[in-house]
């Protein structure tokens, strides 16, 4: 109660982070994922942040943009950016994840937060108030 509200619909990378960077600042939030109750031919499991494509998040060089990146979320204390190197496999220059262990770590950094309420249904019109997409 009292506490600023917003809501995240998706917990794929990018709302993964926004929901657990905004509870961390004491916002309270309302994580919808409509997996596993709504799956997608992509996805096999209601984890967040499920890799669907690539287990590589590229070079970590900073001489690069991704790596760049990488280096800037990581300083920032990004979920998705601790939980990567936290899963890591061998990639060479890259930095590479065990998907499974990845998706588990992440989603046990959201279900942990106690600002963080998690919905796992389908989220058909955009709620009032402040919304992430």
């Amino acid at each position: 109660p009292g506490l600023p509200q917003l809501t995240v619909v998706g917990g794929g990378l990018a709302g993964s982070d926004a929901a657990l960077a905004a509870a961390r600042l004491g916002v309270r939030v309302a994580l919808f994922e409509m997996r596993p109750h709504r799956a997608t031919p992509a996805h096999r499991s209601g984890d967040f942040a499920e890799l669907v494509c690539s287990n590589s998040f590229g070079g970590e060089a900073r001489s690069n943009a991704k790596g760049l990146l990488q280096a800037e979320m990581l300083a920032a204390g990004a979920l998705v950016m601790r939980s990567a190197h936290a899963s890591r496999v061998p990639a060479g220059g890259a930095l590479a994840v065990d998907r499974d262990a990845f998706a588990r770590r992440v989603r046990a950094g959201l279900e942990g937060h106690p600002n963080i309420t998690v919905h796992r249904e389908e989220v058909l019109e955009l709620p009032p108030g402040t919304v992430v997409l």
